[in-house]
């Protein structure tokens, strides 16, 4: 299957089933829920695992992705003050995720008003992610370096 037909397939899941895509983190998987602002579990509705509008501040814009404190016992993100803390929580792990639109370029068009189909090609377009798990001192420096 060629890249034009695995989009094709993933658009008809998408749109005419209404598949939502995944994004595994930390052995958990998680829906991409664009409308609700949200990365929300599939068997926990009343979870705010992560919403999108609360790690604005761990938004890399250079490499269009999230850099983000997740605690995996909550399976939610957890905000730090980076102002009052000497190390990364020992409770906590990062993890690493694209900006919202690429993990559903579907609904991230609905939901802004675009023609479904914007972007898809140009960008292709997946069902299901994996966040990348970073060392905590990674994100403490890099986070102590925007403050400084």
């Amino acid at each position: 299957m060629n890249s034009t037909e695995i989009t094709n397939k993933a658009y008809n899941l998408r749109v005419n089933k209404g598949q939502l895509p995944t994004i595994l983190i930390a052995g958990y998987t998680s829906f991409v829920e664009i409308k609700m602002d949200m990365l929300k579990p599939p068997d926990d509705f009343l979870s705010k695992r992560i919403v999108f509008s609360e790690t604005q501040n761990y938004y890399d814009e250079e490499k269009r992705s999230y850099l983000i404190p997740y605690n995996p016992k909550t399976l939610e993100f957890q905000n730090i003050d980076f102002n009052n803390i000497k190390e990364f929580p020992k409770d906590l792990i990062a993890v690493k995720f694209s900006i919202e639109n690429e993990l559903d370029r579907i609904g991230w068009n609905r939901h802004h008003g675009f023609e479904l189909r914007q972007g898809l090609f140009s960008q292709g377009f997946k069902k299901e992610f994996v966040a990348k798990q970073i060392p905590g001192r990674k994100l403490f420096s890099l986070i102590l370096l925007k403050i400084i």
